[in-house]
């Protein structure tokens, strides 16, 4: 299947693959070594902002809607990380990707590190950007079940939960309270919320802490200095339980890809092209 998407900017070519119980829906842009964009809870595309644009002029950039989100129709059962992890590599070999690089944000860095555990063929290199390693954490299964609840009784007090607890005071401070308002409602209206709320009980199960020992490949963990979201060292942690992994900073909170994307991005670009030097 074939048809065409709008994204922040731009019109990008969709496809569509079977994999499992699903129509998994992906963009394929620039030309290059193929690298893989995981999304982070509720994402699409369009959260990356001008991240695609950049990597895509020099690589070939593979992006996805995972089981919840966007334009991917599945059975609406529950979600695993297994299952989420065969539709990325569905969609990367389905894009003629033999082996791939991966950037995975928030729950995609789970995922990201679940696939790089028991793909390793696959996989060349991986940057994790605000990730996390068990949902069982007290402090972000307070916060996920604080969604679960707003997802279920009002959608856009969760929309301005999410920009107080994901953005630092600051950069709201210099939004300003229309911007503010327009992104709730912009967001509210973009969002599957019985897809998303499956994602978010996802996050409640997760346990990659046995896979991420494993990685094996060059790894770039990058955490928001001040993450709320993650309101325990979890970023941290995730580094120091892969192997050889390096972690670097950035001063924004969880939603960095907004704040920092350029920082986000220098970070990324320069270790992605290490590692084919």
């Amino acid at each position: 299947m074939h048809y065409e998407i709008r994204g922040s900017d731009s019109i990008a070519s969709a496809n569509v693959v079977n994999v499992d119980d699903a129509q998994v829906a992906y963009r394929v842009q620039g030309k290059g070594p193929a690298v893989v964009l995981v999304n982070g809870t509720g994402a699409l595309d369009v959260h990356w902002g001008h991240v695609i644009e950049v990597l895509s002029s020099q690589r070939t950039v593979i992006s996805l809607d995972y089981s919840g989100s966007g334009d991917t129709v599945d059975d609406g059962g529950v979600l695993t990380l297994e299952k989420l992890a065969r539709q990325v590599v569905g969609v990367a070999k389905a894009a003629g990707a033999e082996t791939f690089d991966l950037i995975g944000y928030s729950l995609g860095s789970v995922i990201a590190t679940f696939i790089a555990a028991e793909y390793p063929k696959l996989v060349r290199s991986v940057v994790l950007l605000t990730g996390f390693l068990w949902g069982g954490d007290s402090g972000l299964k307070l916060q996920n079940d604080l969604w679960l609840d707003l997802i279920r009784t009002n959608h856009q007090a969760y929309m301005r939960l999410l920009l107080f607890s994901g953005l630092t005071p600051a950069f709201l401070t210099n939004l300003g309270t229309s911007k503010i308002e327009e992104m709730v409602a912009g967001s509210t209206a973009m969002v599957n919320w019985e897809g998303f709320a499956r994602q978010i009980e996802l996050n409640l199960k997760v346990d990659i802490r046995a896979q991420a020992q494993r990685v094996i490949r060059p790894v770039l963990v990058i955490g928001g200095a001040q993450d709320h979201i993650l309101n325990s060292p979890q970023t941290r942690a995730l580094a120091d339980s892969i192997p050889r992994a390096l972690y670097k900073e950035v001063d924004a909170g969880h939603i960095v890809l907004f704040e920092r994307a350029d920082e986000f991005i220098a970070l990324a670009t320069e270790f992605l092209f290490q590692q084919h030097d």
